[in-house]
């Protein structure tokens, strides 16, 4: 029965068995905990019946749901089993993921400062050059080298990549790089969907002067320099569609680096302050 009284409809009744999985129910274990709580209590015979599950099958599934805390059992004879309150079961499931992504985030820290020195260093042979493929790979790398940022990160970028950029996180890790003086100059086109984004660098600007935004006419390059020292670059023109995937190339290679670096002072050089309110 759904909150309104009426039975659920095949579809609903589907849509909350894949819920469930989210939480580690398996098709079978959903179907049978929220029969019971439909039920209040139930035998599992008559759990069996209502499910039209194997009659071994459920009983092997309602004492493995058991030795796992998500349902109960009464006293009485025949035993009846009961299911764990929702809120307790959720706030349960959201405590054990948030201890474990405590956990991973501490190991993440001690492998991320100890696996760097098992990587041999490159001081000779050809250009280093790395290709990256797909804004989940792209982003967090990006993310990466303004964290290793000591005196300037340097950003021309598109309305909607600043957007992307900042839903993975990418801007935390400037405030660092200000405090300790340094510079982060950001080249966009206008466009209003992104004023708010803008107005928090302006805004920084009021403690930290070497935060600047200019904007640029429409333009489709994407290209990041930090240090003046290694630089990303968005090789695939930005698509309004979903079906071509995100490639940029890294490098630290001093010609290439040197190159992009006179092409963004050139455009920095000719461009105006971000508008207020862009139109």
């Amino acid at each position: 029965m759904s909150e309104t009284g009426k039975p659920f409809t095949t579809v609903e009744w589907n849509e909350l068995l894949t819920a469930m999985g989210r939480f580690g129910f398996a098709e079978r274990e959903a179907k049978l905990y929220l029969l019971l709580l439909r039920r209040g209590r139930a035998t599992a015979r008559d759990l069996t019946r209502d499910s039209s599950m194997d009659r071994v099958l459920a009983y092997r599934t309602l004492d493995a749901m058991r030795s796992r805390g998500l349902v109960q059992i009464t006293a009485e004879r025949p035993r009846r089993y009961v299911a764990i309150p929702p809120r307790v079961l959720f706030e349960r499931s959201l405590f054990e993921r948030r201890r474990a992504l405590e956990e991973d985030v501490t190991l993440a820290r001690e492998l991320s400062a100890r696996l760097p020195e098992l990587t041999q260093s490159i001081t000779e042979g050809g250009p280093r050059f790395q290709l990256i493929t797909g804004a989940a790979a792209i982003y967090p790398y990006l993310r990466e080298m303004v964290r290793r940022a000591e005196q300037e990160v340097l950003v021309m970028i598109t309305p909607k990549a600043l957007r992307e950029s900042a839903n993975f996180g990418l801007y935390e890790e400037l405030p660092r790089l200000l405090k300790a003086g340094g510079k982060f100059r950001l080249l966009v086109e206008p466009d209003p969907r992104i004023v708010g984004l803008v107005r928090r660098f302006e805004v920084a600007r009021r403690r930290f002067p070497n935060a600047t935004v200019r904007s640029v006419a429409a333009q489709r390059a994407r290209l990041t320099i930090v240090d003046q020292r290694e630089a990303l670059v968005f090789l695939v023109p930005e698509s309004e569609g979903t079906s071509t995937d995100q490639i940029a190339v890294w490098t630290d290679t001093k010609d290439f680096v040197g190159a992009e670096l006179a092409y963004f002072r050139a455009i920095w050089d000719r461009a105006r302050p971000f508008p207020a309110k862009a139109s």
